[in-house]
């Protein structure tokens, strides 16, 4: 009997990956500002698959940390 890579790994790098409509709408924005940000390179890492543009949580989650601020003047300087 031949498995696959995608049915050995207990979680499967393709069932966890993030789709622009579903993290425009976890982030509360919209899936053209994903696209700004891609082309700025100034949001989440992402990777594209064929012609999809799909995140990975831990990309996600590392983006998000990198927001945090301690004041309105650092986030100015930044």
């Amino acid at each position: 009997m031949s498995t696959s890579i995608l049915e050995a790994s207990p979680a499967p790098l393709l069932a966890t990956l993030i789709s622009p409509a579903t993290l425009a709408e976890a982030l509360g924005t919209t899936e053209r500002t994903l696209s700004e940000w891609r082309i700025r390179g100034t949001g989440p890492a992402y990777l594209r698959v064929g012609r999809s543009v799909r995140y990975r949580p831990e990309s996600v989650d590392t983006w998000l940390l990198a927001q945090e601020h301690l004041s309105t003047a650092e986030e100015l300087c930044a």
